[in-house]
């Protein structure tokens, strides 16, 4: 098992239809392909976290690098790992734009990654701790929804 995380700057602007197609595709292609992860959009900012076979991941970010949507693409870090952390979600995703108090501390920690990207070049307590933050939350989030 593989992960992966970058960053890039979207090049176009994102709006509910826009971002509702790229989830669908993504979605799709992940399930075929046996990919999970989470994308999260922050200030027309992207960080996304990929796990899956090490050849499809690595392919899968050949691809990102050359979509004419994003700019900036940015490796953050990449490696081995022994269990999934979005198992469950094909393509979590969660928009920071609008307000929302629930997820008030999950913009912060986006910021932060935004601000000390070096923080995240190597799978390390800060960055492990980040995205099991981020799943915990969108669990909370897409479990009240579900009540």
């Amino acid at each position: 098992m593989f992960c992966l995380v970058y960053t890039s700057i979207a090049n176009i602007d994102f709006g509910t239809h826009e971002i509702h197609e790229l989830l669908e595709r993504a979605r799709d292609f992940n399930k075929r392909n046996n990919i999970t992860g989470c994308l999260l959009f922050y200030k027309d900012r992207f960080v996304q976290y990929l796990e899956g076979e090490e050849t499809v991941v690595k392919e899968l970010f050949e691809r990102i690098k050359k979509d004419p949507r994003n700019r900036e693409v940015s490796l953050l870090s990449e490696s081995k790992i022994h269990n999934r952390e979005f198992e469950s979600w094909s393509m979590a995703f969660e928009h920071l734009k609008a307000e929302n108090s629930n997820l008030q501390y999950l913009k912060l920690l986006v910021g932060t990654f935004f601000e000390n990207p070096e923080n995240s070049l190597s799978p390390n307590p800060t960055s492990i701790e980040f995205w099991n933050a981020t799943k915990l939350l969108l669990e909370t989030k897409y479990a009240s929804k579900n009540d």
